[in-house]
């Protein structure tokens, strides 16, 4: 599946994501935007199979398909 666009918040997230597994709640204490919507992006990058959500916990992670690009960043 061909990764979206990724806007400003989807960004934020991913690198937060990149240092380990994150909640919504942990997310909107590190980036500016509300709890609400950072759980609406994850939902919409869940959809996208970039991240997963491991549960009941509210708990995400980068999902394994999502690959590194060659510069060393995520895209």
């Amino acid at each position: 599946m061909t990764s979206p666009p990724l806007n400003d918040a989807d960004k934020a997230i991913l690198g937060e994501l990149d240092e380990g597994r994150v909640t919504a709640a942990f997310l909107a204490t590190r980036i500016d935007w509300s709890r609400e919507y950072i759980t609406q992006r994850l939902r919409r990058l869940e959809e996208h199979g970039i991240v997963e959500n491991l549960g009941d916990t509210g708990l995400y992670e980068l999902a394994d398909a999502f690959e590194q690009p060659r510069n060393g960043k995520r895209s």
